[in-house]
């Protein structure tokens, strides 16, 4: 039989881009986004950091398209942002795996409901992104037998095999312990670094947004926005211990510690 090749050449990231947006609940009197902007330029790592309360899930809401604002626009490559974008690719804080499929069905899930290619097409696009996140071995397995940190690798694979340009990630590390954390950021920055995605990478670790990011952005309470953007210059590739131990990590943590700190005292969200 014919070997299957059914994996596209990886394309650029994508461009982001939020202009003028503004966005209120509609039972709230009080705007969470006013004239909110941010751009992100195709390939570049960016992490949006700030505490409880700031909007940082509102805002994944709507750079998604799940929900819409009420002015401003969210265009990827110049088009309307929406959920069904197919340059737009999602992975959460829980995995939301289906515990009746195998590992494999689970990354091909997508593919299946959106008719890319024929099953074993599908099959082969799903395999080459378990294997590229390290998981080859484990694709008959039901996902109730992985760990926390395989099940979050499978949740990875299932976005990257719908070949998104961009990837919204919304606090994906933050339910595991620090080693399986430490090990899956750079798990993330070797698939990212070799598939040239645009990330927007949501956290409230300092130290997480400052070993991955190219920017950070600090979100301030709303309707505030982004009240900081600091460029991360620490070189690339980067390795835990001497990307930690740059005299530039502890400076750039001191900084981003302060204008979090700044965040915290200003005033308190609306309920």
């Amino acid at each position: 039989m014919a070997s299957v090749s059914p994996i596209r050449q990886h394309s650029p990231g994508a461009t982001f881009s939020v202009n003028g947006m503004g966005f209120a609940y509609p039972e709230s009197r009080r705007s969470i986004f006013e004239k909110f902007s941010l751009e992100a330029r195709p390939g570049e790592f960016v992490a949006i950091l700030g505490p409880s309360g700031c909007g940082k899930s509102t805002l994944l809401n709507l750079l998604s398209g799940f929900l819409r604002p009420q002015s401003g626009h969210i265009t990827i490559d110049g088009a309307p942002v929406a959920p069904e974008h197919s340059a737009l690719g999602y992975v959460f804080q829980s995995p939301h795996l289906f515990p009746w499929l195998s590992v494999l069905e689970n990354v091909r899930f997508g593919l299946r409901m959106n008719r890319r290619g024929s099953p074993q097409e599908q099959r082969a696009i799903a395999l080459h992104f378990l294997r590229l996140v390290g998981l080859e071995e484990q694709a008959e397995e039901p996902p109730h037998r992985l760990s926390g940190g395989q099940r979050q690798r499978v949740a990875l694979a299932r976005s990257l095999a719908l070949e998104p340009r961009l990837l919204l990630m919304d606090e994906p590390f933050a339910a595991l312990d620090a080693m399986t954390r430490s090990a899956l950021n750079d798990e993330l920055l070797r698939i990212w670094s070799s598939l040239g995605k645009t990330v927007l990478f949501i956290t409230h670790d300092i130290d997480e947004a400052i070993y991955l990011a190219d920017r950070v952005l600090v979100l301030g309470l709303p309707p505030a926005g982004i009240t900081a953007e600091v460029p991360i210059g620490l070189p690339r590739p980067r390795d835990q211990r001497a990307t930690r131990a740059n005299p530039l990590f502890a400076e750039l943590r001191e900084r981003l510690a302060e204008q979090i700190a700044m965040v915290m005292t200003s005033n308190q969200p609306a309920t």
